[in-house]
């Protein structure tokens, strides 16, 4: 699944000062194929520790229609968590197209 956090007040001029993140909790591919289909540009991949994207509220909006789920910070790190595990033994998350 998909997941999307709260928006809050961060270091995003982009976003207005407000931004959100957008995880999955099973893989890397499911993240950027759904990333692909609402529009989101492969090139705002981050792929550290946690493979995101950093979304503007609009995004968000578009990432919740297309299916992903709201949750607070801790639905976020439970999602993480749970990435985490599916992935053990992995190599490092792809930043490639």
């Amino acid at each position: 699944m998909i997941y999307v956090d709260e928006l809050l007040t961060r270091a995003a001029p982009w976003a207005g000062g407000r931004s959100c993140h957008m995880v999955s909790d099973i893989s890397v591919d499911e993240l950027l194929s759904f990333a692909a289909s609402i529009g989101i540009p492969h090139a705002w991949y981050q792929a550290g520790s946690v493979p995101h994207f950093d979304l503007a509220p609009r995004l968000r909006a578009r990432a919740l229609c297309g299916g992903a789920i709201a949750v607070d910070r801790t639905g976020l790190l439970a999602a993480i968590r749970r990435f985490r595990a599916a992935n053990a033994g992995e190599s490092a998350p792809r930043a490639d197209p």
